[in-house]
């Protein structure tokens, strides 16, 4: 039951948010913000948060994965309905522990309510599901900068001088394409259970020319930073890291047709988020 219950819950996305999560604040920490355990307990917070979000996902789109062979056996309506009540406290009860500010509780409040109506019905709408999901994605990689004290700023694209804002947009894009891979895997289920995402709107080939888009769009924005930071062997090594993966995945769209095909493209997408989060560490 505990192996179900992490595939429930996405543990290897979770893994690869909080690699993301931690290597941004690393980052930020010095010798006027230093680590304190109200960081950890807004980080457990978030997880906990995030995991709700895959277990009321689950509740509502049991029909939907049956049909793509993506529902986890013995996993019950009634155990994602009470394993998600159990997160959304144990979430809040965190906060309620710790010395935030109570701002920091309101903004988890709010992504447990974008989270459920995500889950009950804007991931059933093109597009808009899609940006919402790489919205909250975002949420969680900004709140490293918000925690040292600072606002949105981005004068310019060095890498070495906004790294936290650089990947906040980068990460953005690829959750995106993910969403949007995610869309045309389960398809069949989503055309039966009265879905009207992007796949279905427009048609699996219109999809993947907007995947196109994003990735050049993706690609134009790592060679604008490219032309503007520091051309040191590290930044080196992660421009072509991230620009060559990014080919690779758009070589391959242009070559799926099955749903395993579409499994392959987010698998890449996974492994572009990996190495971003891997890179970090190495920087230090």
């Amino acid at each position: 039951m505990v192996k179900k219950y992490f595939k429930a819950i996405r543990v290897n996305n979770l893994v690869l948010l909080s690699l993301l999560f931690w290597g941004l604040m690393l980052h930020n920490y010095s010798e006027d913000f230093s680590f304190k355990v109200d960081h950890l307990l807004l980080f457990v917070s978030v997880i906990i948060t995030t995991a709700s979000g895959y277990l009321i996902n689950n509740y509502y789109d049991l029909n939907s994965d049956q049909i793509n062979n993506k529902n986890i056996k013995d996993l019950s309506k009634t155990f994602y309905r009470n394993c998600y009540l159990l997160h959304l406290l144990s979430s809040l009860l965190i906060l309620f522990i710790s010395d935030l500010s109570p701002g920091w509780l309101n903004l988890v409040v709010i992504t447990h309510v974008l989270v459920f109506l995500y889950s009950l019905k804007l991931q059933h709408l093109p597009i808009i599901g899609n940006l919402v999901v790489a919205f909250l994605c975002s949420v969680v990689l900004v709140i490293p900068y918000l925690l040292s004290g600072r606002f949105w700023e981005l004068e310019n694209f060095n890498l070495s001088e906004n790294l936290n804002q650089i990947f906040i947009i980068f990460c953005f894009l690829l959750t995106m394409k993910r969403e949007i891979v995610k869309d045309m895997e389960d398809i069949q289920g989503d055309l039966k259970t009265g879905s009207y995402t992007l796949p279905i709107v427009i048609g699996q080939k219109f999809s993947k020319v907007l995947l196109g888009i994003l990735v050049l769009i993706s690609i134009g924005f790592l060679s604008i930073c490219v032309s503007e930071s520091i051309q040191n062997i590290q930044n080196i090594f992660f421009f072509l890291t991230m620009i060559s993966l990014l080919v690779t995945f758009l070589y391959k769209t242009y070559q799926s047709f099955e749903k395993s095909d579409f499994k392959t493209l987010s698998d890449l997408l996974k492994i572009n988020f990996l190495a971003a989060g891997i890179w970090l560490y190495i920087l230090l």
